[in-house]
């Protein structure tokens, strides 16, 4: 089941980020600033939750961002996480597909940006699948 967030989420939402980002190699994490991040975000933007036997076991966190030539706004994910044992395809269309619904309800662009150290060409054709145009491809130098 996908549901969106409230207040009360917070904590858990902190907990699922604060994993996603040790499982993307982080290993230098300030609290106060996921803290930030993430409440900053529940501000401006949904933040759908996968449960599953009422636990939270995945989330797709947004905020809005504007771009810098026109001044857009757009939907933007901060995270998307799942536990590895829920990790499938079913949990994921899940929660992209709710954020596209709310996107399409509020008459706004997605923008979701794939960090991981995995095949690019899967993760594109996951995102034109759900109907996503690739627009880039994010690269690290001198990490």
């Amino acid at each position: 089941m996908i549901r969106q967030a409230t207040a009360k989420d917070i904590p858990i939402i902190l907990d699922l980020y604060e994993k996603g980002l040790r499982e993307l190699g982080e290993t230098e994490i300030l609290e106060s600033l996921l803290l930030q991040k993430v409440v900053n975000s529940f501000h401006l933007a949904p933040c759908f939750l996968l449960v599953i036997d009422d636990n939270v076991v995945g989330i797709a966190g947004f905020t809005v961002v504007t771009t810098s030539h026109n001044g857009v706004a757009s939907l933007a994910d901060y995270m998307f996480y799942v536990s590895p044992e829920h990790r499938n395809i079913k949990n994921l269309s899940e929660l992209i597909n709710a954020a596209k619904d709310f996107a399409t309800d509020k008459n706004i662009s997605i923008r979701i940006e794939s960090l991981a150290n995995n095949d690019e060409d899967l993760r594109k054709r996951l995102f034109t699948m759900h109907g996503f145009r690739v627009l880039s491809v994010t690269g690290v130098y001198n990490e």
